[in-house]
């Protein structure tokens, strides 16, 4: 006997153990069942009637989602309920009913898709709100690779979006999170890297910088990444050493494997602080981003907070150099924004940064939110935007910043339309705005 919830489980290793090369075959949930059965297993169901339903006062879900969805009072509950850095307690979590690896799946075929630097990232948060990884001057963000979305609304109604169908739906996908609506499947294009390889390889550089200043640094690595080649992405993690200096450990990573055009570059990196350890080689994509699979049980206490600033000057070091200085601040982040990222216009999707050339954030220890919000001030006070999937506050003055002007009317105008109630209330969401009277 096997329950239903155990299927998913089998499925890799039974394709592996059927196959004679050893290779996993991706088999969906119904066709290991069907399989399973047809060889004498008996499939029982772990979901009662009760706890497949959604709480009274949520739409009823459609018949093809209800055992995507996970309730309260189900076993897996207390194994989905979660993110890594959050205990949640959701009325639903919708499941995605097949997983794999993207970038080992393209890697053969020397494609690459834009994502985060972390593996575990789900796709749905990454696409939805951002995505800003190695390929972001190069590819853009996540979302900008997007050609279609299939989302469930909060009427519980599923549809298909893209630029011609339901275009302002499409457009609030991309960048607005979950304020428009729950994404069920996702079409990327996806691009070629072109590597002699053939394996979707990159030039991946580490270097750890001792930093006796950080304003000069930071104006100095800003200049060297903006006058780079876009296939260059640059990330920095800085830390405070005491009496004045910082530890700066740089990864950049050059989008394909043509060492004779990265190495300048790269060479020229070196140039920019004192360096106390460095290495640079050429390896498959998919062994750059990590992917440890760990379990999300809101474990990692640590809280984040990122500011998108106009420059990478000495303004914007001065200003890390002080939120390092308090003793709330754990670590400190530098991301390159400019290259495909700036390529698209402003109002061509729901992710408001498109002029800005840098992410700053912090990752700070739990103290309570007034400690947080002193610590992190002098980045506050310099910045002009936010990517709010990367931040821990979800008060309303950071979804403004996140979505300002004109971006967040035509975001809550489509909120209005397919979610006038704001079910998906859930993370960094815009306000309802009041009726005023006589409106």
């Amino acid at each position: 006997m096997i329950t239903a919830d155990e299927v998913g489980f089998v499925s890799a290793a039974y394709a592996a153990a059927g196959s004679a090369s050893g290779e996993a075959t991706l088999r969906d949930h119904e066709d290991v069942t069907r399989e399973l059965g047809a060889a004498g297993f008996q499939i029982v169901s772990t979901r009662g009637e009760d706890t497949a339903r959604v709480p009274a006062g949520c739409p009823e879900l459609p018949s093809e989602l209800r055992d995507a969805v996970v309730v309260p009072g189900e076993s897996r509950y207390q194994r989905v309920r979660s993110s890594y850095m959050a205990v949640g307690h959701p009325t639903a979590v919708v499941m995605a009913r097949t997983e794999n690896d993207v970038a080992a799946a393209l890697a053969p075929h020397d494609f690459v898709l834009t994502s985060g630097n972390m593996g575990d990232t789900g796709v749905g948060g990454l696409a939805t709100a951002g995505g800003l990884g190695y390929f972001a001057r190069s590819q853009g963000m996540t979302l900008d690779r997007i050609e279609r979305v299939r989302v469930l609304t909060a009427d519980g109604q599923i549809r298909w979006v893209d630029a011609t169908t339901d275009p302002e739906l499409f457009w609030a996908v991309r960048g607005g999170a979950t304020q428009a609506g729950i994404a069920l499947d996702f079409v990327f294009r996806a691009q070629p890297l072109h590597t002699r390889a053939g394996n979707a390889s990159v030039v991946h550089q580490g270097i750890q910088y001792l930093v006796d200043d950080l304003p000069r640094f930071t104006r100095d690595w800003g200049d060297w990444i903006s006058q780079a080649p876009r296939e260059l992405e640059g990330f920095l993690m800085v830390q405070a050493m005491g009496g004045g200096r910082f530890a700066a450990r740089a990864t950049n990573v050059w989008a394909g494997d043509d060492t004779g055009a990265a190495t300048p570059t790269l060479r020229s990196a070196l140039d920019l602080a004192g360096v106390m350890e460095q290495n640079a080689q050429v390896v498959p994509y998919v062994h750059v981003v990590p992917t440890p699979r760990s379990p999300h049980l809101g474990q990692q206490r640590i809280h984040m907070r990122d500011v998108l600033v106009d420059h990478a000057n000495e303004e914007a070091g001065e200003a890390m150099a002080q939120a390092l200085a308090h003793e709330a601040t754990a670590v400190g982040e530098l991301r390159a924004l400019g290259g495909a990222v700036a390529d698209v216009a402003v109002e061509d999707t729901a992710w408001a940064g498109r002029s800005q050339e840098l992410l700053m954030g912090t990752w700070v220890h739990p103290v309570g939110l007034a400690s947080e919000d002193e610590s992190f001030a002098p980045l506050q006070a310099i910045g002009t935007g936010t990517y709010g999937a990367y931040s821990s506050d979800t008060r309303p003055a950071a979804a403004e910043l996140a979505w300002p002007g004109a971006t967040g009317e035509r975001l809550r105008a489509v909120s209005d339309r397919v979610d006038p109630e704001r079910r998906f209330d859930r993370g960094l969401v815009l306000p309802k705005l009041p009726v005023t009277a006589g409106a």
